[in-house]
């Protein structure tokens, strides 16, 4: 059996599937347990998850490969990961711990050149050889960049809501609908923990005004930002782009306007990479 997984902070997407199938006869029951992030989780608790939540869900069999792409497996932190999942599955001939760039790269670009993207509640990107990361564009964080992403999509939105980009009919069915003044959304951003997921959880909001031009040009136009920022510096304006993530997938159109108006081809839009990861180490 190999078992793959697709791990953000929150939660972590896992596929076992027998090796010997093709990709395009493979089924699988996805599994879920919390996230696993290395950065916000110590060995002890990472261990605890994948004995505690993981392991109970397996059915009886050996997991010969593990593959796990996640954020926070920096190269620095790969090593204590790969540990960490050897010893949940000592069976294991193949472990490997690989950031979630890769992942994306892996299931975006498969064995072919391009440039693969993130675009969730963070956003990130890089230049991809059909084997490993040539460059990547530092995404920064979603104060000093993370164009395009889920928190920056909501903080051009509430920066156009209070200083007149946007209508009063939106900014009064924005405060009923959430509940917030201008003053509660000071206090989410400012003076509470995880104002990134905050401002990202606006997306559904966002999205649901999508009809109204001025928030589909602030969308258009925080897609063209990523490209500018992030794209552009690679230098390979005759790649395709692609994307992997929920903003990516729910902003579809908007995307490819912005990337129409960058002179961009789009290739691939996924909303989660586990079916392509699992198509790509079984092909």
């Amino acid at each position: 059996m190999i078992l793959i997984a697709d791990s953000g902070s929150t939660k972590t997407d896992w596929a076992l599937v027998p090796s010997h199938l093709s990709p395009l006869t493979s089924h699988h029951s996805p599994l879920t347990t919390q996230g696993l992030n290395p950065y916000h989780l110590s060995p002890e608790a990472i261990s605890g998850v994948l004995r505690g939540e993981l392991l109970p869900q397996l059915p009886e069999g050996r997991v010969e490969r593990v593959y796990f792409y996640g954020s926070g497996v920096t190269p620095g932190m790969q090593p204590r990961m790969a540990s960490l999942l050897g010893e949940a599955f000592p069976s294991a001939a193949t472990v490997e711990a690989q950031s979630d760039l890769l992942g994306a790269a892996r299931a975006l670009c498969g064995r072919s050149e391009g440039i693969a993207c993130i675009l969730g509640t963070g956003s990130n990107s890089c230049l991809f050889d059909g084997e490993r990361i040539l460059q990547n564009t530092p995404a920064l964080g979603y104060i000093l960049g993370d164009e395009g992403s889920g928190a920056v999509l909501g903080r051009r939105f509430l920066n156009a809501l209070y200083k007149g980009g946007l209508s009063e009919e939106i900014k009064r069915d924005f405060e009923a609908t959430l509940g917030l003044t201008m003053a509660g959304v000071i206090e989410r951003v400012y003076r509470q923990p995880l104002a990134n997921r905050f401002l990202a959880s606006l997306s559904e909001f966002i999205h649901s005004r999508i009809g109204d031009d001025a928030v589909r040009e602030l969308v258009v136009e925080a897609f063209e930002a990523f490209f500018t920022r992030n794209i552009v510096p690679y230098g390979r304006p005759g790649l395709p782009v692609s994307f992997v993530g929920s903003i990516a997938h729910y902003y579809e159109a908007e995307l490819r306007e912005a990337a129409r108006r960058r002179q961009f081809s789009i290739g691939t839009i996924l909303r989660s990479p586990l079916e392509a990861l699992v198509a790509y180490h079984l092909g």
